[in-house]
């Protein structure tokens, strides 16, 4: 559903170029979850914004369903991709149900067809449904989440693509919504890429771990794969450091 191969991304910064990445492949199938966790700046979130074309590989091929994606619409390829970012981005001058149907509105369903998706997935979800006339600033973090969440699955996208939706969470609801959304991946199809700090989050999420270190993706594997033979003496540090708190 989601390959990357032999991608480089380079970045013009004061004159200077940057590379982000430097020769990126990984795939991820249907119903998978692939964690991508690594030092900050280590382009995790760079990987993410390549599979929607909120950036353009600098060299290599991006491919969505077997196809490039700079074959493709960004519109309508961003629109078959849910987008999930720290504290749910939702608009703050849109209600919780206006905010869930966006997209719902944008493809022209009707009101009637938006209010009853808004209610399905709040209560997908875990939220009261009586939470659609709020506004994202009368919500808990835990609760603007959720939204966010329920946003991305609006239109039942195949590929799902988190960036540390749950890194300002406090530690309690954090793994609640852990919890929740493991729930509703389970026996899903989509494709699912999720970047965190949290290597418990990873490790706990992931039918795969992706470590990156310098723009590089340095090992990918099961969770205890990577526990038990680390591919470089970076993942073997990264681990024990993280072991040490």
């Amino acid at each position: 559903m989601i390959r990357l191969d032999a991608v480089t991304k380079v970045f013009s910064r004061a004159g200077h170029e940057v590379a982000a990445l430097r020769d990126v492949s990984l795939e991820v199938e249907p119903g998978e979850t692939l964690a991508l966790i690594g030092t900050s700046g280590c382009g995790k979130t760079t990987s993410l914004r390549l599979i929607n074309r909120l950036e353009e590989a600098s060299a290599g091929t991006v491919s969505v369903g077997g196809v490039d994606v700079t074959r493709c619409d960004p519109i309508e390829l961003r629109r078959g991709i849910g987008y999930v970012i720290q504290s749910g981005g939702l608009f703050p001058h849109l209600d919780v149900g206006r905010n869930i149907s966006l997209l719902g509105r944008l493809e022209g369903w009707s009101p009637e067809r938006c209010a009853e998706r808004a209610e399905e997935l709040l209560v997908r979800v875990h939220l009261d449904p009586d939470l659609r006339g709020r506004y994202p600033a009368e919500l808990s973090g835990g609760q603007r989440q959720r939204v966010g969440v329920a946003r991305a699955l609006a239109l039942d996208p195949p590929i799902l693509l988190m960036d540390e939706p749950f890194g300002a969470l406090d530690p309690v609801t954090r793994w609640h919504l852990q919890d929740e959304l493991a729930e509703l991946l389970r026996g899903d199809s989509k494709a699912t890429v999720l970047v965190t700090h949290d290597l418990d989050e990873a490790f706990r999420l992931g039918d795969r771990v992706g470590v990156m270190s310098e723009g590089r993706l340095v090992q990918v594997g099961r969770a205890d794969e990577v526990r038990a033979k680390p591919a470089t003496p970076f993942v073997a540090e990264f681990l024990e450091r993280y072991r040490r708190g």
